[in-house]
């Protein structure tokens, strides 16, 4: 694991370009789990679970049989705790920094808009399922595919560092297109870090791959000690 941290730093430190790709792993890292039914749901919206049975901040995003005005009441809610008064964790910083200057782009399926808060320019995060302010206000996520087009395109044939986060090992949305641009481009390198047990890398990218299985914090905070942006 050592080497590979080492293997990740230099691949980062000469990278021309970051896309990153990211989904709940990253968000449970931080402690926002929207599938468990944990002491901070309990804490958060613990009415909504004994009125509508409720076990999760997802199922409630989701629930149908909610009057109106509750389901109003929830999604304000939501967006309050887990938005509006999110503070950047040690994880979205470390993330943050490991960037430093170099080029970026984000493809999430969070909805937590906490790459934003943490400085990542919303201009270059493309939430593909959406935000929970979108679905209080009751919008459309917004497409962004031209701006991640575009992205490729300048940075295609370059040193390009996918860099996947907490994206489980059969995730079709976010894993799969990040793994075949991975074979598309010739100067690419992928590097995954997740749980062990959700570490997924096909053969066909093996050579251009780095695997760093274990805690997803732990795990940013050994590659951001000598961040992107300093000399080392």
């Amino acid at each position: 694991m050592k080497n590979e941290i080492a293997k990740a730093k230099i691949a980062l430190k000469n990278a021309d370009a970051i896309l990153i790709g990211a989904s709940n792993g990253l968000s449970i890292s931080e402690g926002y789990n929207i599938f468990a039914d944990n002491e901070m749901f309990r804490r958060q919206f613990g009415d909504f679970r004994e009125r509508y049975g409720i076990r999760s901040v997802l199922d409630g995003v989701f629930a149908k049989h909610l009057s109106q005005e509750d389901y109003k009441q929830y999604t304000h809610r939501l967006v309050r705790l887990w938005v509006d008064d999110y503070t950047p964790s040690e994880v979205i910083t470390d993330l943050r920094n490991l960037v430093g200057e170099i080029p970026c782009f984000v493809l999430t399926t969070n909805a937590d808009e906490h790459l934003e808060k943490a400085g990542f320019p919303a201009e270059e995060v493309w939430e593909i399922e959406g935000t929970f302010r979108q679905t209080r206000d009751a919008m459309l996520p917004e497409n962004k595919q031209a701006e991640l087009n575009e992205f490729l395109k300048e940075y295609g044939n370059r040193n390009l560092v996918i860099l996947e986060l907490g994206v489980g090992s059969r995730n079709r949305i976010i894993k799969l297109p990040l793994m075949q641009l991975a074979l598309r481009e010739p100067n690419a390198t992928y590097i995954t870090l997740n749980l062990p047990h959700e570490i997924y890398i096909p053969s066909e990218i093996a050579g251009k791959s780095i695997a760093l299985p274990g805690d997803i914090a732990d795990t940013l905070r050994k590659l951001s000690e000598c961040p992107n942006n300093q000399t080392t």
